[in-house]
C-alpha cells in the first residue's frame, strides 16, 4: 500500500461516530453506538469520551450522547472560510510579503473574534495563533474593530457587566472606558492597536473588512513580537488591503 492511500481506522470510526450523532440530534446510548458502528462497547465508550473529553460531544440528561458545541464550531468555520477564500487571499498574501509578519482574518463569534484565513510569518512568534483560534474581542486588535461596528446595546449584551474579562494584566478591564475612549478612537482612525493584551509582548494592529451592504463582517490584522514591530510603518499598507478586500467581497453578489 502507498504512503498516499494509508488512513487511520481509529480516525476513520470517530469520524463515522461524528456522522452518527448529527444523524440523532434526540441522542444515542453506548449500545447503539457500538451496533451502529460495529464495534465493542469498550471502544464505543473510549471515542465517545474522547470526543466529550473535547467537547465534540456530550451527555444529555437522558444520558445519551449529543453533538458538543465544538463540532458546531467546526461545522460553522467550513462556509466562514470558503467565504473569505479565493480572489479575497490575494491582499493578504501580498500584506503578509511586503510585511514579513504573520497576517490574520478573523470573524466575530459572540464575544470571540476567531481566524479563518491566516498567512504565517517566518520569525518566531511566542503565541499560538493559528487557524480556528479564538481570541476574545476585548484582548485583540482584531476584536477591537468587530466591536466598534457594533451598537452599544449589542456591547452591553456581549458584557452585561462592567467589569471585561482579563487576558493578561495589560487587558482593559473597564466596559465604561472601552466604550467612551477606546472605539470611538477605532472609529475615527478605522483600525485599532494592542500591545500584550492577547499575549505578553505581543502586538498588533487591525482594519475592519464590510461586505456589500456595508456591514462590518471581518477584521484583517497584522501581528508581531513587540519588540520589532511598529504598528505605525503597517497602518496604511493593512488599511490598503483591507480596502481591497472589502471591494472584492463587495463585488460578489
Amino acid at each position: 500500500m502507498s504512503n498516499g492511500s494509508r488512513t487511520s481506522s481509529t480516525v476513520a470510526t470517530a469520524l463515522r461516530l461524528l456522522k452518527l450523532l448529527a444523524e440523532n440530534p434526540e441522542g444515542i446510548g453506548i449500545s447503539d453506538i457500538a451496533r451502529r458502528l460495529g464495534i465493542g462497547k469498550s471502544s464505543a465508550h473510549l471515542l465517545v469520551s474522547t470526543l466529550v473529553q473535547q467537547d465534540f460531544a456530550l451527555r444529555n440528561d437522558e444520558s445519551l450522547y449529543v453533538l458538543g458545541i465544538t463540532a458546531f464550531e467546526v461545522g460553522s468555520a467550513v462556509p466562514d472560510a470558503a467565504r473569505f477564500g479565493g480572489e479575497l487571499l490575494a491582499p493578504m498574501r501580498e500584506l503578509a510579503d511586503i510585511s514579513g509578519e504573520a497576517v490574520s482574518l478573523a470573524i466575530p463569534r459572540n464575544r470571540d473574534a476567531v481566524i479563518v484565513q491566516r498567512f504565517e510569518t517566518k520569525h518566531v512568534l511566542r503565541a499560538e495563533i493559528g487557524i480556528g483560534t479564538r481570541m476574545p474581542l476585548v484582548s485583540c486588535a482584531s476584536g477591537k474593530v468587530l466591536l466598534a461596528a457594533m451598537s452599544e446595546a449589542e456591547i452591553d449584551n456581549l458584557y452585561p457587566d462592567e467589569e471585561l474579562p482579563r487576558v493578561t494584566r495589560h487587558t482593559l478591564r473597564s466596559k465604561a472606558s472601552l466604550k467612551a475612549t477606546v472605539l470611538p478612537v477605532v472609529r475615527e482612525h478605522r483600525y485599532a492597536l494592542t500591545e500584550g493584551e492577547y499575549a505578553e509582548g505581543i502586538t498588533g494592529v487591525a482594519a475592519g473588512i464590510a461586505d456589500a451592504s456595508g456591514a462590518l463582517v471581518a477584521a484583517l490584522s497584522v501581528v508581531s513580537p513587540s519588540s520589532r514591530f511598529h504598528p505605525a510603518e503597517w497602518v496604511d499598507p493593512l488599511l490598503t488591503a483591507a480596502d481591497a478586500m472589502t471591494a472584492l467581497l463587495a463585488s460578489r453578489r
